[in-house]
């Protein structure tokens, strides 16, 4: 295991997401709420 993670990576890609994807995901995040009290938080989606 030390050997695999050691070893220096020479190629990388670039990740490009669509501007499909990046509003799906801001528009999820806006939506979910945290509620919650001393002992338990819940998430809750608002859609």
């Amino acid at each position: 295991m030390e050997n695999i993670y050691s070893e220096e990576q020479k190629t990388t890609k670039s990740v490009k997401a669509r501007k499909e994807t990046i509003d799906f995901l801001l528009s999820y995040s806006k939506s979910i709420r945290v509620v919650g009290n001393k002992k338990r938080k819940f998430e809750v989606v608002l859609n």
